[in-house]
């Protein structure tokens, strides 16, 4: 069947059926939000608790009785808070959550015992429609996006989620859940920030809501957000920081160096949404750009506009300095990496429609989006090469990668309520991915169009699922689920399966307990089962069977140039689901008149198969298995004038023997390389193979062992080496007067202890064998400044003050960061180690910053 005769077909299913289920996407079209469930920022936590949820399954089921743990964030914490993007408010409420940095990809989630080079282990739903892209990055679209003002709530699963949403849920699952249609009203925001007095952030914030007659409304939505960041240069890399950063080098700076832009800074973030609602149809639309600039977190290049030791480099002003080129500074050789910028682009159109059919119903859903996820250079100037009257004359953003895809859903679901003590919905879902073009039509390579960033290629995956529950008895529920998901590259492993099973038994009114066993799988994406930039030439075709290459050929080489190993579309398809599993024992308890609230988890759980970048041979692998237990504890309190939250977190490694996984792979031995003239003076460049000592006539090889496991946890199978495994969080709203509320939030990291034997290790004195081998690597690990990340506290600590001046007119003040100086741990983020060898970079970036933010409410 032709590439045109399938997308055609697809977009007939979406336009015929008008279909993502009301359950899972909002409330019924005809109620409002607050005649559904109240006004969220009024409720008492019992009613919370009580409140109907929309995320983690199709039934009709409350907080309370739901066998899953999920964290609700109402609107009034986000304003609260005054975070300023979705990845800060998860890490402010989320028990265990937090994010890290990859500065080849951006900020990175990590909950629940996973934390990989993409965000692929996660689901990001808005109104429960699946955002998650099907070409490399998975959930990467609002990750600081900001501009929160048009959220209602926000549903987090915390662990496996499969049956409901399929492939993705392996960590959990993000829901926004968007502001709908109260009355008639138009409301503005204006926010503005800084730093230091000399670096400012601006965001503007519109939303009107209409009705139109009585059976219909609108709600329009808008907002724009722009940042200076922390300051150009002003940023700190510390640990032992990967390329640019020279690690073969003795004695480096102990004080750690600056980095190249500006942490935190964008040209401009924008987002547009469009909610319409005529009777039992709801029609929401959503667009939003993200830009990400990467500088920040690369090692600052004082000579960007000459090559190496260039002894005609005049001496220039570095960190506080006079510096030499031949000295270590001269060693940073960035090339543009250090100018990298990640935008993405997202346009999403979602269609329901809920039919009743007596006291059952059934319930349409439909869905297209289009997606462009982009690299390119950020038009940034260098303070030190300013000063110095000298840059490079390159200041267009120039792409170096472009792709995209367009994905189209169709489901039908049926809602069965009309069996004694049984509800059960059963349903089908279709989902087609036309991957390779992004919005603009282009999937290229630096601005290449013959050659491509994936292959352009069409997935479908058909699902089918069922969920039920039903009452054994007045105390006792019994929740159970299946779901089938047959994907393209899958249906050679006979597709995947995720079942689900709990129990809910309720002690009295105050006291619940849950029993849950629950699955996730992950299909991989196209970047995984296809030829992309990495083996495709720029001709459009992949290398041949047995040619070593490098990534770019027509490039000279440098020292860090890797010879990338042939690879088959046989070895690639191989590749299989990823999988988790958690067996988990959780309770509710309500106390003091149910003004506190108790809520303990127990787990354990199982990865399997995780998909991991490995260096080495280029590509993505499957990992291996490992296991962790996950204990949280969650308190609440609200009374009257106080709101008082404290959650826990401890994730220790369980059976799990990383030395069960190496697997060895065969390579080619290199020295150098080869060139030739291709005219017009382009050369094309190809790795210079090493003859064999036993037979001249062929190429020498050797075996590398690959262990993929050992880059997610410690070689001894304690520790995770990319999470945080200790972490308490703390928020506090205390209101004296109905006009003023004062806000406080805390996040206290207890060492990142998976890397502690890493960051202490010494050729001269090894305290750890087991890293013997990778001794070469770790040469002079002790020697770089880590800030006793691995065993000291961390503490994200944030302040605001909340006027409300009249029904209209409210007013805030807000602090990021209090106990972030320049040179302070509580500064740190992490960069997500995809190479443990490697990847220990420590980004000094969370700096103390202060807003202000207007909100006012015109009514129409």
């Amino acid at each position: 069947m032709s590439k045109k005769r399938i997308v055609g077909m697809a977009i007939a299913i979406a336009s015929l059926t008008s279909l993502e289920p009301t359950k899972v996407f909002g409330q019924n079209p005809t109620e409002s939000t607050e005649a559904a469930q109240g006004d969220l920022l009024e409720l008492s936590l019992e009613e919370l608790l009580n409140m109907k949820i929309t995320s983690g399954s199709f039934l009709d089921l409350d907080l309370k009785n739901s066998a899953l743990s999920l964290t609700v964030i109402n609107q009034d914490q986000i304003h609260l808070s005054g975070a300023r993007h979705l990845s800060e408010l998860l890490e402010i409420y989320v028990p265990g959550f937090q994010y890290m940095y990859n500065k080849w990809n951006g900020v990175i989630w990590g909950m629940r015992g996973v934390a990989a080079d993409r965000n692929t282990k996660f689901i990001f739903l808005v109104n429960g429609h699946k955002m998650n892209t099907e070409a490399r990055d998975g959930a990467n679209m609002e990750l600081d996006l900001g501009m929160l003002g048009d959220i209602e709530r926000v549903e987090i699963i915390r662990g496996p989620s499969g049956l409901i949403y399929g492939s993705g849920a392996i960590g959990g699952v993000v829901n926004i859940v968007t502001e709908r249609y109260k009355k008639d009203e138009v409301k503005a925001s204006v926010t503005q920030g800084t730093w230091n007095g000399e670096n400012f952030s601006r965001q503007y914030e519109l939303s009107a809501a209409s009705k139109i007659n009585e059976h219909s409304n609108i709600v329009i939505t808008g907002g724009y957000r722009q940042s200076d960041g922390i300051g150009t240069e002003r940023g700190r890399l510390y640990g032992r920081p990967h390329w640019p950063y020279p690690q073969w080098m003795e004695n480096p700076p102990a004080d750690g160096v600056p980095t190249s832009g500006s942490a935190w800074s964008t040209p401009g973030n924008y987002r547009f949404g469009v909610d319409y609602n005529y009777k039992n149809f709801r029609y929401y639309s959503r667009y939003t750009h993200q830009v990400t600039n990467a500088s920040g977190y690369f090692p600052v290049d004082g000579w960007p506009d000459f090559v190496n030791s260039d002894t005609l480099a005049p001496d220039r002003m570095i960190d506080g300095q006079l510096r030499n080129i031949k000295g270590f500074y001269g060693q940073i050789e960035p090339g543009n990496t250090n100018r990298r910028q990640y935008v993405i682009n997202n346009f999403t159109n979602q269609f329901s429609y809920e039919l009743p059919v007596k006291d059952n119903s059934v319930i349409l859903n439909a869905g297209f989006d289009m997606n462009t996820n982009r690299i390119q250079l950020e038009d940034m100037k260098s303070a030190v090469v300013a000063s110095a009257n000298s840059y490079s004359s390159d200041r267009h953003p120039w792409r170096v990668e472009t792709f995209g895809e367009r994905r189209y859903n169709a489901s039908a679901m049926y809602m069965l309520k009309t069996v004694p003590k049984l509800q059960l919905a059963v349903g089908y879902q279709f989902r087609l991915f036309d991957i390779g073009k992004d919005m603009a039509g282009y999937n290229s390579q630096d601005e290449k169009r013959s050659h491509p960033i994936v292959s352009d290629v069409i997935y479908t995956n058909h699902a089918v699922f069922a969920e039920g529950i039903y009452k054994l008895s007045e105390k006792l529920n019994a929740q159970f689920g299946l779901r089938y998901d047959r994907h393209t590259r899958t249906a050679q492993f006979g597709g995947v399966v995720t079942p689900k099973i709990a129990l809910v038994a309720k002690a009295n009114e105050n006291n619940i307990f849950k029993v849950m066993y629950q699955t996730s799988a992950n299909n991989g994406n196209a970047d995984n089962y296809e030829f992309n930039r990495n083996t495709i030439g720029d001709d459009g075709q992949p290398f041949a069977g047995n040619d070593y290459h490098y990534e770019k050929p027509y490039e000279k080489p440098g020292p860090n140039s890797t010879p990338i190993p042939p690879v088959t579309t046989e070895i690639l398809h191989r590749l299989k689901p990823e999988r988790s599993s958690s067996i988990e024992l959780t309770s509710v308890h309500s106390l003091l008149d149910n003004r506190l609230s108790v809520l303990p988890s127990l787990s354990y759980n199982t990865v399997k198969d995780l998909f991991t970048w490995n260096q080495q041979i280029f590509r993505v692998v499957n990992s291996g298995s490992y296991s962790f237990m996950n204990a949280e504890l969650d308190i609440r309190y609200n009374s009257s004038n106080v709101t008082l939250g404290i959650n826990h977190v401890l994730s220790k490694i369980a059976n799990t023997k990383v030395a069960d996984y190496y697997e060895e792979y065969q390579l080619n031995v290199f020295n150098g390389y080869d060139s030739a003239s291709v005219g017009n003076g382009v050369y094309k460049y190809t790795p210079k193979p090493v003859k064999s000592n036993v037979d001249p006539t062929k190429d020498s090889v050797t075996t590398v062992r690959i262990n993929s496991i050992r880059d997610q946890i410690t070689v001894d199978g304690k520790n995770f080496l990319n999470l945080v495994s200790n972490i308490t969080k703390i928020y506090l709203d205390y209101k004296p007067t109905s006009w003023l509320t004062l806000h406080t939030d805390a996040r206290l990291f207890w060492g990142l202890t998976g890397r502690r034997d890493i960051h202490t290790y010494s050729t001269a004195n090894q305290n750890n064998p087991i890293l013997a081998d990778y001794g070469s690597s770790y040469g002079y690990n002790n020697q770089y400044p880590y800030l006793g990340i691995h065993n000291s506290l961390m503490v994200k600590w944030n302040l605001s003050v909340n006027i409300q001046a009249n029904e209209k007119l409210s007013f805030s003040v807000y602090a990021y960061d209090i106990l972030s100086g320049a040179r302070s741990i509580n500064s740190l983020r992490w960069q997500q180690s995809g190479n443990s060898m490697e990847h220990t970079d420590l980004f000094g970036v969370d700096r103390t910053s202060f807003a202000v933010k207007l909100n006012y409410k015109f009514g129409l």
